[in-house]
């Protein structure tokens, strides 16, 4: 995983570094996150949570219409946890309620534009390799059925299990591929959407295998185009 992260590094310098019609973007918005569960082992059920992205890309031209847009972002992953138990009157039960990594996510996405009269539409894809540099959940206690008190805890990746009432094992590392489609306005303002879909699983644990999972839209500026 590590060479991987190094290719994708390299990639980003070699293209800002070796193109003199690279152009400079920015660009933030909301996500919808959760995580995939798969396996045969108990585990929590997820749903997903709100979040929000962040990051720089550049835009190198390869051939007519065609694009290549490395990046680094950051982003916060994560899922609401839910293991169904219910909370009896005189009985006091606490459990972990929402999960967010947050990440260092480098992109590299292959795009075709088509020019139009405001722009240019796009639509492209391509793979990503992240590292988690932070995480915490939220642990909520119940008693008469009710929430008494909650708060929130870091994850702790070198204990094993490192999330509270559960068997999860987390690790750092996560890759995958992203699909993306938008429009670059003539003032160099951007909108996209993203769908991006993890292929590693995060949970070191046995029998479970825990995916990134979300969608998101972003608005973004140009600080120069390509073809001005």
């Amino acid at each position: 995983m590590k060479i991987f992260t190094l290719l994708f590094v390299t990639v980003f310098f070699v293209t800002v570094t070796s193109h003199a019609q690279v152009s400079l973007g920015i660009r933030g918005g909301y996500i919808s996150t959760g995580l995939e569960l798969s396996g045969s082992n108990f585990g929590p059920a997820t749903k997903r949570i709100n979040s929000w992205q962040a990051g720089f890309y550049t835009n190198v031209p390869l051939f007519k219409n065609g694009y290549l847009q490395p990046g680094i972002s950051y982003i916060e992953k994560g899922a609401g946890l839910n293991y169904a138990v219910s909370h009896p009157l005189n009985l006091f039960t606490s459990g972990t309620t929402k999960l967010k990594l947050k990440y260092l996510e480098l992109p590299v996405h292959l795009v075709y534009k088509v020019p139009v009269s405001f722009g240019k539409l796009l639509v492209g894809a391509g793979p990503y390799a992240a590292y988690c540099v932070s995480g915490d959940y939220s642990v909520s206690a119940y008693t008469e059925n009710k929430l008494i008190q909650s708060g929130s805890k870091r994850v702790d990746f070198k204990a094993s299990p490192n999330i509270f009432g559960t068997n999860m094992n987390l690790q750092r590392w996560d890759a995958g591929l992203n699909f993306v489609a938008g429009v670059e306005l003539n003032c160099c303002l951007t909108l996209s959407a993203q769908y991006g879909y993890g292929m590693v699983d995060i949970d070191r644990a046995q029998d479970n295998d825990y995916k990134n999972r979300y969608w998101g839209i972003s608005l973004g500026f140009f600080f120069d185009r390509e073809d001005w």
